[in-house]
């Protein structure tokens, strides 16, 4: 009977060795603890980065998720904080980029292809840009271009003809006005201007410097 006591005990004994490792799970749930807080302060973290860019100019979805990635804030709440922001209209996309082409269109009276070139730079989704450049006015596009160019002439008065015609089709290409539109504003704004232009360097003359002024018929 003693001996089986012994062996009784001697089992319990290994039993209890086994359970042994028991003794973590208080240690897993304080890291839980801490992983929770630390969330938690991400997300807070992320809203105060996100208001505070936000208000200070609009901004697109991609471009907030380049800050919050910048600023080290975990993916998983970076995606949390962003829907946030879409959901109560902080970040849109298409309302940004339409903005924008309402303003740079009137401020800096960029075309088309200059238009997506700087929505593209602003990360702003392919989407939300084929739609705001998907209705043009050409009405308004052509007086634009025309008032740019005839702006743009009168700064090349001293300029013979071929050189301030080049130099003002370059000009209206990097704002983004391209193919014979822009080349045919180039020319009624230097037909039209009232502009004098210096013809000796262009081969015609005979070494002397002549003056031609071209006028609107």
């Amino acid at each position: 009977m003693t001996t089986s006591r012994t062996t009784g005990q001697g089992s319990s004994s290994r039993d209890d060795d086994a359970l042994a490792p028991v003794t973590y799970l208080p240690g897993v749930r304080e890291n839980t603890v801490r992983d929770s807080s630390g969330r938690e302060g991400d997300a807070r973290r992320a809203e105060n980065v996100t208001l505070h860019a936000i208000t200070r100019r609009g901004q697109s979805r991609a471009e907030v998720a380049e800050l919050l990635r910048r600023r080290e804030i975990s993916q998983d709440v970076a995606e949390a904080e962003l829907d946030r922001l879409e959901s109560v209209g902080l970040i849109d996309d298409n309302a940004l980029a339409l903005d924008l082409v309402d303003r740079l269109r009137s401020r800096k009276k960029l075309g088309t292809s200059a238009l997506r070139n700087e929505l593209m730079r602003r990360k702003i989704d392919r989407a939300a840009i084929d739609e705001a450049l998907s209705d043009p006015d050409s009405e308004a596009e052509g007086d634009m271009l025309q008032q740019l160019a005839a702006d743009r002439a009168r700064r090349l008065g001293s300029l013979d003809r071929a050189t301030a015609e080049r130099r003002l089709v370059d000009f209206l290409a990097r704002k983004g006005h391209t193919g014979s539109a822009a080349r045919d504003a180039a020319r009624r704004a230097l037909d039209g201007g009232g502009q004098e232009y210096d013809n000796s360097r262009d081969g015609a003359g005979h070494g002397s410097a002549r003056i031609h002024r071209v006028e609107f018929r």
